[in-house]
């Protein structure tokens, strides 16, 4: 089971928690408090109630030991004593619900943004880049910083395998709920497991990837596809 409160993300499964998709390196017991607090997000818990759950009915402590740990937490997920968790007088501590953060990206500039910054290693490997996206500039809710990320490291893995003269085509589908991003590069990728932070990045904002390769006519094609859910505001 996964928890999620702003740019944090917790997946229970791995025992591991992503802020904003970078892995966050927490103690047992930070962890299981933090999981504790999301499992409750929007609710007023009594710390007494967050004792026994974090720590188990029979645990001895001082009236500090929550405070420590709280405080702890809050320095590595980069919290104040103001907020998310915040202290309600007389009854307990409260994480407020809130959505994961997001902001509004333009997908047609972002994705000639990104071409841009590797225009020199493409032109060192004489790659030919074909866009043939949606005739028509859309708008996505998305975490910029993660999404860049992801394309980032999408691209860094097809110049890494990309060969001389490769032909990269990036195409997008449009459809009233999603935008399917599909970028190709001939070439073959012989293990994806360097795509591995990007997956849990784009896992991080439920758009799921698929990656693979492809025999052509014209040689090996290795592919990666990205479903973007998406607001289809028209600008």
């Amino acid at each position: 089971m996964n928890y999620q409160h702003a740019d944090i993300l917790v997946d229970t499964a791995a025992h591991q928690v992503l802020q904003s998709g970078k892995v966050v390196m927490l103690t047992d017991t930070e962890y299981r408090l933090l999981v504790y607090l999301l499992r409750h997000q929007g609710v007023v818990c009594r710390r007494d109630d967050i004792i026994d759950g974090v720590w188990g009915e029979r645990f001895l402590y001082d009236t500090g030991t929550l405070d420590v740990h709280l405080s702890s937490l809050r320095h590595k997920l980069g919290w104040t004593k103001e907020g998310p968790v915040r202290a309600v007088r007389g009854v307990g501590l409260i994480l407020p619900h809130e959505a994961p953060s997001a902001g509004v990206v333009k997908i047609d500039a972002f994705l000639r943004e990104l071409l841009m910054c590797h225009e020199d290693v493409l032109h060192k490997k004489d790659i030919r880049c074909y866009l043939r996206l949606t005739p028509f500039v859309y708008e996505i809710l998305l975490d910029e910083a993660i999404l860049r990320q992801i394309f980032s490291a999408v691209f860094s893995l097809f110049l890494q395998y990309a060969p001389k003269d490769a032909r990269w085509e990036i195409s997008s589908q449009l459809t009233i709920r999603e935008y399917t991003l599909t970028l190709t590069s001939t070439g073959s990728c012989p293990d994806f497991a360097d795509m591995q932070a990007a997956r849990q990045q784009a896992a991080f904002l439920g758009i799921p990837i698929r990656m693979g390769n492809k025999p052509t006519a014209e040689g090996s094609v290795m592919g990666v596809e990205l479903t973007i859910p998406m607001e289809d505001t028209e600008s």
